[in-house]
């Protein structure tokens, strides 16, 4: 049997007027005969925002929408709609407005049932039951049992569903089950005794308040306007997120019980934090961090007065904060601690401005040496020559030996180069002996490492 509606979309108000659908005919590449009308009632909808979902739930391309007649703001296809039997958008509205689950799904039924005998009844072309109510035709009297004047909701569901919809409704129970949402299975059952096909009930699901916290990364994402992860893939993140956190001895960050988990794992998915980003971001701080040497962690929060011991993780797990820039404020950190290792200052604008310059941990602490060794000898000479205008700094040192500047090399071989014209005529004064001894040899290796 074809399937007559695909959701409600009634309640996305904020998208643009939908624009009615033209009335075609069934030819090459007009209605594909899937419905039961071969033309779309003139008094149907389309809306776009529906249209879109379909494509993107139900894996249907335009042109099989539009060989549909298009899909309503209330789910119902073209050709499967009749203003005079089926709800329009605002009469569906009316119906589930302030209704969930099992009493949504009897409340559409109800006013379907209710404008159909109505049609029947007035227009002459219905079945009047013993019972009194009208029917499309005898046939369907005797589905919901209305010729043995026992026409009751429990009536319907026993005589009305095939067995296919049944088994297709277990199959979208037994799913759902299994993402720990067993509290779905009197709505999902209330779907099924208000008609929706199974297609129709897995897309219906989702705007179901329960459903929507279990996977509340994906409110997270279309919020920010990101596409929505299917429930396979967003299951996938859950459990390669919990093996990376195990991996780098985390796995009890997200909680202890499966609902903490559930939520602060939404948090990172509607982040858009994939799992490969998650593991550089976890091994960031563990490895470099909380692993590495104290003063690195120190320096970070000296630098980063927002980065707090009690929780580091969480502050590297911010999507707020991109992996680049995590990846420079550590990297700034370790050049500051290779500098106070040598008992030189440091600052976060020096150090970031190595970091982006390229300098890691390896070349920061070599560095470091270098001008721990050259720097007392250079600005003694800065003070003794101050007359020269030579000012030897710490900063002119960095330049020097991470930046390979030639002016402020120029400037420590000028210092070397006063010092040694100034003892040159001393008696029993040899050139080994000078204080730029160390200078000059510096100088030699072009003022790097």
């Amino acid at each position: 049997m074809a399937t007559d509606r695909v959701k409600d979309y009634g309640a996305f108000n904020e998208l643009p007027k939908p624009t009615p659908a033209p009335v075609v005919t069934p030819t090459s590449t007009g209605l594909s005969g899937v419905g039961q009308y071969q033309t779309v009632d003139p008094g149907f909808v389309r809306n776009a925002f529906a249209e879109a979902d379909a494509m993107k739930s139900l894996g249907m391309t335009k042109a099989e929408i539009d060989a549909r007649g298009g899909v309503s703001a209330s789910g119902y296809y073209g050709d499967s709609w009749n203003a005079n039997v089926n709800l329009t958008d605002a009469e569906y509205r009316a119906a589930v407005a302030g209704k969930t689950g099992v009493a949504q799904g009897e409340a559409i039924q109800a006013a379907t049932q209710a404008k159909q005998q109505k049609f029947f009844q007035e227009s002459g072309t219905g079945y009047q039951a013993p019972n009194g109510v009208f029917y499309k035709d005898i046939d369907s009297a005797r589905a919901a049992g209305a010729l043995s004047g026992t026409a009751s909701n429990s009536n319907l569901s026993n005589n009305a569903i095939d067995k296919n919809t049944r088994d297709a409704y277990a199959i979208i129970e037994d799913t759902f089950n299994s993402y720990g949402l067993s509290e779905l299975a009197p709505i999902i059952k209330g779907y099924m005794l208000a008609g929706l096909g199974a297609e129709q009930a897995k897309l219906q699901i989702k705007q179901e308040p329960i459903y929507k916290t279990r996977f509340k990364g994906n409110e997270l994402r279309l919020a920010s306007g990101l596409n929505a992860l299917t429930e396979a893939e967003y299951l996938g993140l859950e459990d390669t997120y919990s093996q990376v956190m195990k991996q780098y001895g985390l796995g009890d960050y997200f909680g202890t019980t499966r609902a903490a988990r559930q939520t602060k794992l939404a948090d990172v998915i509607g982040g858009d934090i994939s799992a490969v980003e998650l593991k550089s971001r976890i091994s960031t701080v563990v490895d470099r961090v909380n692993n590495a040497d104290p003063a690195i962690k120190a320096q970070l929060k000296e630098f980063y007065p927002g980065i707090t011991e009690t929780d580091l993780v969480k502050y590297f797990l911010d999507p707020k904060q991109t992996l680049p820039q995590l990846e420079e404020k550590v990297t700034s950190a370790e050049i500051g601690a290779a500098a106070t290792g040598q008992g030189l200052k440091t600052s976060m604008t020096s150090a970031s401005d190595l970091a982006r310059y390229g300098i890691d941990r390896a070349a920061a602490i070599k560095g470091y040496s270098t001008i721990g060794g050259l720097l007392p000898e250079a600005q003694k000479l800065s003070g003794i020559y101050g007359e020269a205008g030579i000012d030897y700094t710490q900063t002119t040192a960095e330049q020097e030996v991470f930046k390979g500047n030639a002016s402020a090399e120029r400037k420590r071989k000028q210092l070397a180069a006063l010092e040694s014209a100034q003892f040159s005529g001393s008696a029993g004064v040899s050139a080994a002996g000078l204080s730029t001894t160390y200078l000059r040899k510096s100088a030699s290796n072009g003022g790097q490492f």
